[in-house]
């Protein structure tokens, strides 16, 4: 009530924005609104540094008494320069944070905010170590550029990435897969949260959706600050995960029900505690707040609600689920001697992406596969219908002993909640590129037909297989147009007329015992 009232009490008319080009240490200057609220001052400012055109649509901090900065990124509308797709965000948001800082009408304290493309930038500018910077707030975004978005387990994402880049007027030429010799290199090592997670030294609120094309992005940038940050940024991240995917509704039929945290409110909450000192109760939230998905079609089952921990993931057992001749699935190895199953993967003719969607590629949503259960290519196993409710939280992984024909090619492993009308709702999935079975910093050709082991990251969730369902998982080669199809050649080619059929094997026995791992959380009896 004491918050609301401070809110009500602090309502200002707020000014026209002011536009100014604010120069960056090597001389280029940013196109950048300013916009103060009445009143003397000086004032706490919220930074946002966007790609996007500037709507000046940050009035509600404005209102309680806020210095809003608003700036576009070089080589972008009006600012000059050349825009090096995020390589220069490190740099310029240490700038306009310690440019704030100088300004008369600034207190000195500077709290950066943003989703997606701007959520980017205010990580990269925490990175920095700017010392004025204070707080921050950030929703769906990643700060590892090659792992949370561009080559997930190595593969190129060419709907998002393409899309993206060509909205920018990039072109996007061959060769296929492109680019298939793209390695981790300094490029993207100095945007990577791993490698100046202790140059933070703030507390940051990180909000996301379990279906967002960057929801491990965020819960490793949270984690990577709470183990490396400062003293004051270790104790004081907060995440927030809720059943959604990058903004606004979920596409799809699952709709998951239940009360979602107001972002707006949060925000101004988040820096009201931090930058002004006024309690407004965040720092006793819980470090980790995340939404358990049920069955939305039964919103009286199990999950469908809000849990929270110390920290992620919670406390699981990680339990394997082997995969098993005659499309089974069970927690128990398999004891054949062999076993192995074997499918055609034509780069010309490859697993089409399901979108609720035309051009979404932001969203990972749970949308039926039953449209492409009749491929050829693709392996599928599952349970038995579960007598009891299986409930996971926290990181999946496959462990697969593959084969090929090819000198390369991928691999994609999908975990399905399979609902007894059948309906198969993806929950996570995830590829890797063989030649990078033995790190993302070296890559080695295939053997014809050798046989080897592979681990497949597939991301974060938290779910309930509730009693009925099955538990399912998919193995295939191809998720296009979401991500390139591989040539399965080694060098890339200009034409997948020069694509090559690849004869993929997925092996199961005793002695290779291929199996998606579970952080299973305990049932209280």
């Amino acid at each position: 009530m004491k918050y609301a009232l401070f809110v009500l009490s602090a309502i200002l008319a707020a000014a026209q924005p002011k536009h100014e080009m604010v120069p960056m240490r090597d001389g280029v200057e940013l196109s950048t609104f300013i916009t103060l609220p009445s009143g003397k001052g000086p004032f706490p400012t919220v930074l946002v540094r966007t790609p996007y055109e500037i709507r000046n649509q940050r009035n509600g901090f404005v209102d309680i008494g806020y210095a809003v900065v608003e700036q576009n990124f070089r080589g972008l509308f009006k600012s000059e320069g050349k825009w090096p797709v995020f390589g220069a965000e490190m740099n310029d948001g240490y700038d306009a944070v310690e440019w704030i800082a100088k300004q008369p009408w600034s207190d000195g304290k500077v709290g950066i905010l943003g989703g997606s493309a701007p959520g980017m930038a205010a990580l990269l500018a925490m990175m920095s170590g700017a010392p004025h910077l204070t707080a921050g707030f950030i929703q769906v975004a990643h700060a590892d550029p090659y792992h949370a978005v561009t080559y997930p387990g190595g593969v190129y994402q060419a709907g998002l990435m393409d899309s993206w880049v060509k909205a920018r007027g990039a072109e996007i030429p061959p060769p296929f897969p492109r680019p298939i010799f793209r390695r981790f290199d300094d490029e993207y090592k100095r945007q990577t949260i791993g490698n100046f997670a202790s140059n933070v030294k703030i507390p940051v609120l990180h909000q996301s959706g379990w279906f967002d094309i960057f929801t491990q992005g965020s819960i490793d940038a949270f984690n990577a600050i709470q183990k490396f940050g400062s003293e004051k940024a270790k104790g004081n991240q907060k995440l927030i995960v809720h059943p959604r995917g990058h903004g606004g509704k979920l596409p799809g039929e699952l709709q998951w029900p239940g009360e979602f945290p107001n972002a707006d409110s949060l925000q101004r909450k988040w820096f009201d505690y931090w930058m002004r000192d006024i309690d407004t109760g965040v720092r006793a939230m819980p470090a980790v707040q995340y939404y358990v998905m049920g069955d939305p079609r039964a919103p009286q089952g199990p999950g469908n609600a809000w849990k929270s921990s110390a920290g992620w993931p919670p406390i699981t057992a990680a339990t394997s689920y082997y995969l098993q001749p005659s499309g089974a699935l069970r927690p128990i190895a398999p004891k054949d001697k062999t076993g192995s199953q074997s499918y055609e993967y034509d780069p010309r003719n490859p697993v089409p992406s399901i979108q609720s969607r035309a051009g979404d590629w932001l969203n990972r949503p749970p949308l039926d596969q039953r449209a492409v259960k009749d491929r050829a290519d693709i392996l599928r196993f599952r349970t038995m219908p579960l007598s009891e409710p299986v409930e996971i939280a926290g990181r999946v992984s496959a462990e697969l002993f593959v084969s090929t024909t090819a000198k390369d090619t991928d691999f994609f492993v999908r975990l399905i909640d399979i609902h007894p009308d059948g309906f198969e709702a993806v929950l996570a999935s995830q590829p890797l590129r063989l030649r990078f079975r033995e790190g993302f910093d070296k890559m080695l050709p295939a053997v014809k037909n050798k046989v080897y082991r592979i681990e497949i990251d597939m991301w974060s969730t938290a779910a309930v297989f509730a009693k009925g369902h099955r538990i399912g998982v998919q193995i295939t080669s191809s998720d296009s147009p979401r991500f390139d199809k591989h040539s399965n050649t080694w060098e890339p080619v200009k034409s997948y007329d020069a694509a090559v059929v690849a004869t993929n094997t997925v092996h199961y026995s005793a002695d290779r015992a291929s199996r998606v791992i579970l952080p299973i959380v305990a049932v209280k009896k």
